[in-house]
């Protein structure tokens, strides 16, 4: 089979002044898309890497096709960016890995798949979206005390998240959101801040066949003054967690808000424990990170004793067989 590959490279924007500093956070590394590259050959597939949407573009109207295409771009632009080259694939009657344009745009903006989740029965802190500086006391009226939590509500890898993310007054969360507006041209999410423990679920597979992969615990988020984070995932600052009570509920819940959303092929949750150790949903990643050594998802397969080309071969198959390739 050949397999396209498509992707961005952090080096094809890095330094562009007129994207937030952070974004390039979300793209991958020569060394993420070799590792990729090298798991697909290894099953015996030829790969042909394609690049980012606009080399994309250039493929298939110089009348490029592949049999399916490995997709982990992520945009550049737009509410909806993590789901245009998925609609472009579709539109040319290409498989791909992962989910489908809509649940993909519907998992980048938080507020959106919060609103499903609360439709579902499912637990997800209060929160409200504000997009205008004079609506804030209106709209957070409805929201517990301080402390509450402000970022991007279309935006992911932390983009937007930093020391200042945690507002304990009025001014702060005035001037946090009005940060988020004016760096990110995009309405803050404002939501109830839960004070326990954070979680990471790792999923794979679709609809009732999905399974979790692991659980595992950030220890510690390393936090700089530009709101970017280094470092936040490696083997030193998370740890599995244990079969139990609590991995049970946390498994349980994670399944079901995939489901909802009806996530392909793998997909991460990250959920929170409130004061009384509850678990509640935070958000879903649908186009996760790969980077082999500082990614959720293929550090929580190494724990679970996963390979990384173990963990690219399951992703592939499970889009394989969703589209009827095998």
């Amino acid at each position: 089979m050949q397999v396209g590959l498509t992707y961005d490279l952090i080096d094809d924007y890095a330094g562009r002044k007129d994207i937030p500093p952070d974004l390039c956070m979300e793209f991958d590394t020569e060394a993420t898309i070799q590792a990729i590259q090298e798991a697909i050959e290894q099953l015996g597939h030829q790969v042909r890497r394609i690049g980012n949407i606009y080399q994309l573009v250039k493929f298939l109207a110089a009348g490029g096709s592949v049999d399916l295409v490995f997709n982990v771009a992520e945009g550049l632009w737009g509410r909806a960016r993590e789901a245009q080259v998925g609609a472009l694939l579709e539109a040319y009657r290409i498989p791909y890995t992962l989910s489908d344009p809509l649940t993909m745009a519907l998992c980048l903006d938080k507020a959106m798949t919060k609103r499903i989740w609360q439709r579902e029965g499912l637990p997800t802190p209060a929160f409200v979206v504000i997009g205008d500086l004079a609506d804030i006391d209106q709209a957070t009226s409805s929201l517990p005390d301080f402390p509450l939590f402000v970022k991007p509500v279309h935006e992911g890898s932390s983009m937007g998240i930093g020391p200042q993310s945690i507002v304990t007054g009025a001014q702060a969360l005035y001037e946090r959101v009005q940060f988020i507006l004016e760096q990110y041209k995009q309405p803050a999410l404002v939501e109830e801040y839960l004070p326990g423990r954070e979680f990471t679920v790792g999923i794979l597979g679709n609809g009732s066949k999905a399974r979790v992969l692991g659980v595992t615990s950030r220890i510690e988020a390393v936090l700089v003054s530009d709101g970017s984070q280094k470092e936040k995932w490696t083997d030193q600052t998370v740890e599995p967690i244990a079969k139990g009570p609590l991995r049970d509920q946390l498994e349980d819940l994670a399944l079901r808000a995939y489901r909802a959303v009806e996530c392909k092929d793998a997909g991460r949750l990250d959920t929170r424990l409130d004061k009384d150790g509850r678990p509640y949903l935070l958000e879903i990643n649908a186009l996760m990170g790969l980077r082999p050594k500082s990614s959720a998802l293929p550090i929580i397969a190494r724990q679970a004793g996963m390979a990384y080309p173990q963990l690219i071969a399951e992703i592939l198959q499970h889009a394989i067989e969703r589209w009827g390739l095998a």
